[in-house]
């Protein structure tokens, strides 16, 4: 398996196992099982702040794509930024694959930590979904413009 393809979902697994132990109540002798119980105000402060990070890192990764594109429009065949270019295509798709499993744990904080059926839960869905398309836009433009970049190289 590719190195590009691992992904490490032990926060995903600890959440579900944590959950599941909320949910079984006492343990098998009688005696009440060692549960927290969980801060609706923690859960959304955790929440987000979770959100608002994955937030400025997509606008931190729209920035680099916005100098890669300004890159990639380039046509000057002396002056071929290629090593730029091919490095910060490299950190793009790092975040972007990043930003993407930092999703994945935003939604697992919020399938675990909100009641369904919640305003609370109706706001962590919407900025959850918010978030994941401009995820989207991002990995988007990202590829138009290795696509405008190719399209450059094929011209000169």
């Amino acid at each position: 398996m590719s190195e590009g393809s691992v992904r490490d979902r032990t926060r995903e697994f600890m959440l579900t196992v944590q959950a599941v132990r909320d949910r079984q109540g006492p343990t098998s002798n009688g005696a009440p099982r060692n549960v927290k119980k969980v801060d609706p105000v923690q859960t959304r402060k955790r929440f987000s702040e979770k959100a608002a990070q994955i937030g400025k890192d997509i606008h931190k990764t729209a920035d680099k794509l916005a100098k890669l594109t300004k890159l990639a429009k380039s046509k000057s065949l002396f002056d071929d930024p290629a090593a730029e270019i091919a490095e910060l295509s490299y950190v793009i798709t790092q975040d972007v694959q990043r930003l993407n499993q930092d999703l994945e744990d935003l939604g697992a904080i919020h399938r675990l930590e909100n009641p369904p059926n919640s305003q609370s839960n109706e706001h962590a869905t919407s900025v959850q979904k918010s978030l994941q398309s401009h995820l989207k836009q991002t990995a988007e433009s990202f590829a138009g413009v290795l696509q405008t970049r190719s399209e450059n190289l094929q011209h000169q």
